[in-house]
């Protein structure tokens, strides 16, 4: 017989020895239980709190300013319209959100029967900081209706508009994070081309549809950020 075993025999020899060891058993159980209790019930709190991430309610308050441009361009030509937002939109905010691009027309020849031209138009990807490959951007588009084309960029990455409830951080840290200038500065460019849908009348000598007078709407939308805690 091993040594650990005369010990366990001795402890559980007779019923005085087997009565102590249930004894301090039951200490251990209930000094167990009083620390869990403590540690679960009186102490959670304090825990819990410790470790609690604050939740936070970011809110977007959007500005806007119109900007026009009109060209007359040559049947199967394109020409690109410039456009660059003015520094103090970007001074008075805290970031660039989308810009709105709408390109408008109208049959301007006067000839009977002339259908409308056909408008295509395409904003060129630059250096410009912006969202460039969102999924929800419009670059380009087609009208051979006299429908206005509406083009979309969001330039601040991940910006729609909408607020949005986050955790963790600090205000500050949020306010910083919707807080960027760098976005959106420089030269935005627009490539519009037109193709002339000649009238039934075209065969007559007087008669011709050369060109057509296009307008275009720059639209930049701008941002001011507020971070509030959610209590």
């Amino acid at each position: 017989m091993q040594p650990n075993d005369n010990v366990l025999a001795d402890l559980f020899s007779n019923d005085g020895s087997r009565r102590n060891v249930s004894i301090y058993l039951a200490f251990l159980v209930v000094a167990f239980l009083y620390h869990a209790s403590v540690f679960w019930f009186i102490m959670g709190d304090d825990i819990q709190s410790k470790y609690a991430q604050s939740e936070y309610v970011i809110e977007f308050e959007e500005s806007s300013e119109i900007f026009t441009d009109s060209r007359t361009i040559d049947d199967g030509e394109k020409a690109t319209i410039d456009f660059t937002a003015p520094s103090n939109l970007f001074d008075s905010n805290s970031g660039f959100g989308l810009l709105l691009i709408t390109i408008t027309y109208t049959e301007t020849s006067g000839e009977f029967g002339d259908p409308c031209d056909t408008i295509s138009a395409d904003l060129s990807v630059t250096d410009v900081s912006a969202d460039w490959k969102n999924e929800n951007n419009e670059l380009s588009g087609v009208s051979s209706d006299c429908e206005a084309i509406s083009l979309l960029l969001h330039v601040y990455p991940d910006y729609d508009g909408e607020s949005m409830d986050v955790v963790g951080m600090d205000e500050t840290y949020w306010t910083e994070t919707w807080s960027n200038s760098s976005y959106g500065q420089g030269m935005f460019q627009l490539d519009v081309e037109v193709i002339v849908n000649e009238p039934i009348t075209s065969g007559i000598p007087t008669v011709s549809d050369t060109n057509e007078k296009v307008d275009v709407t720059w639209e930049p939308v701008f941002f001011e950020v507020s971070v509030r805690e959610n209590s």
